[in-house]
């Protein structure tokens, strides 16, 4: 693995972890009517534009990190229209 790829999967842990704990307080508390929906829906259309990008460029971090991000922002989507 050549450093590049190395530095694609720290990305892929650390903008996977910034989304956790809002998932987590959302599940936890039942709560989330201060997320606004057009934020988690722009996310999931951001997220899914990279993924696409990531797919079609065999770019293995970026397809990573893109479906950990969009499943948890579909969680949080869930949250928020059953909460």
């Amino acid at each position: 693995m050549k450093w590049r790829e190395y530095l694609g999967y720290v990305g892929v842990v650390t903008g996977s972890l910034t989304f956790i704990p809002q998932v987590y307080k959302a599940w936890e508390t039942h709560s989330v009517g201060d997320l606004s929906i057009w934020m988690i829906l722009i996310l999931l259309l951001n997220v899914t534009i990279w993924l696409i990008y990531g797919i079609t460029g065999k770019d293995k971090a970026m397809i990573l990190a893109n479906s950990i991000i969009m499943i948890l922002s579909l969680m949080m989507l869930y949250f928020k229209l059953t909460f």
